[in-house]
């Protein structure tokens, strides 16, 4: 019974016009929600299954490929021409291992800016978004 004196009491502390506005506020929301469930709907979702995990891990192992192999080659190259020459020290060995590590680092910063280019996933507007 106290909660029914207090409820009406409330009711009584608002203007008409305070419960127009929330009610407008109200219906803006939810045409909002609304309009974020629909969006959500059409946007690709990751699943659940691992396959952007996969993903992240073959770019990963890509990397890393690109990086050891740049670096391996450049070694191999090297360590060959210093036998074949005859040479008693690795002058070879150590300027084409260089060479190949930067040619890995290369490797990696280009396809670090070939993923940038990719457009993110699209996302829900916030009220600031709205605003804008």
């Amino acid at each position: 019974m106290s909660a029914d004196k207090d409820d009406s009491r409330l009711r009584a502390d608002l203007s008409p016009e305070d419960r127009e506005a929330i009610q407008r506020r109200s219906a803006e929301l939810g045409r909002r929600l609304e309009a974020a469930r629909q969006e959500s709907v059409s946007l690709p979702r990751r699943t659940s299954d691992g396959t952007s995990r996969g993903q992240a891990m073959g770019r990963a192992l890509r990397v890393s490929a690109e990086l050891i192999g740049g670096i391996v080659v450049g070694s191999f190259i090297g360590w060959g021409l210093d036998r074949w020459l005859g040479l008693h020290k690795p002058w070879f060995f150590v300027l084409f291992f260089l060479l190949g590590a930067a040619a890995g680092i290369l490797n990696v910063i280009r396809m670090a800016l070939r993923e940038k280019k990719t457009p993110p996933l699209a996302s829900v507007k916030d009220d600031e978004d709205a605003d804008r």
